[in-house]
């Protein structure tokens, strides 16, 4: 279904019942707003709206009650019956009942993920290191004017093989238990915002979203503290959320 809403006298519409809902809380629609859908002969004040409808607890979307199935207090949306039932099955979360990950806790889990990566990007550069200068060096220094130019290769060569291992490392991990092993030993998740998985593309998205994260003095991080669904600025760009599961 689709909702239309009234603005300073224009017509809104069409936006669905997430949308909506968003709307609602956001106080873009009030109680005094005039809304209209197919269902309804004519436009009516949200007020007198509301108590015939409800929120999906599958989708977080707002449904007309007569077009929903109750269940135990909550109301599902038939096309979303299937989906909320099926994660009832599986113990999987719904969107409306994610419990999220606080500040402290995935500051932990990105501590523990860090010294994972870390240490496999020293093996590496040691790896590096033979292959440029022909010894285990960490981190050498271009001493000499001979070996400037494998100084810079080296650095060159460092720097996308350590994003290729966070990438790898995230993808793995993200795709297959939706959690990185720091997020794992935490009990945390990384789900969308509608409690599906990540997709590949979204994963590499966020990936390179936390970099923009952490180049702005870790603002991006420290945004978890303070946003109520505990967003960094990485989930806010990619719709995604950290989910405490344990």
């Amino acid at each position: 279904m689709e909702w239309f809403y009234a603005n300073g006298g224009n017509r809104v519409g069409p936006v669905n019942p997430e949308a909506f809902e968003g709307l609602i809380k956001d106080g873009v629609v009030t109680g005094e707003t005039l809304v209209w859908s197919k269902s309804m002969a004519e436009w009516r004040p949200y007020a007198q709206v509301a108590a015939e409808t409800a929120v999906c607890a599958a989708s977080g979307g707002r449904h007309w009650q007569k077009d929903m199935v109750p269940f135990e207090g909550k109301f599902i949306s038939a096309e979303h019956k299937e989906q909320y039932f099926q994660r009832l099955r599986e113990g999987v979360q719904q969107p409306n009942q994610m419990v999220y990950g606080n500040f402290g806790r995935r500051l932990v889990a990105k501590i523990l993920d860090g010294l994972i990566t870390g240490v496999v990007g020293l093996v590496a550069d040691l790896g590096l290191s033979v292959i440029f200068f022909g010894e285990f060096i960490f981190r050498p220094k271009p001493t000499t004017p001979e070996i400037a130019g494998s100084f810079l290769a080296y650095q060159g060569a460092s720097v996308l093989v350590g994003t290729a291992i966070g990438l790898a490392y995230s993808w793995f991990f993200l795709k297959k238990f939706a959690a990185t092993p720091g997020k794992l030993a935490l009990g945390l998740r990384v789900l969308r915002s509608d409690g599906s998985a990540l997709t590949t593309g979204r994963i590499i998205g966020r990936y390179f979203a936390e970099i923009l994260s952490g180049m702005i003095f870790a603002i991006g991080y420290l945004m978890a503290g303070f946003d109520e669904e505990r967003r960094t600025l990485h989930d806010r760009i990619c719709d995604t959320r950290v989910i405490k599961v344990k």
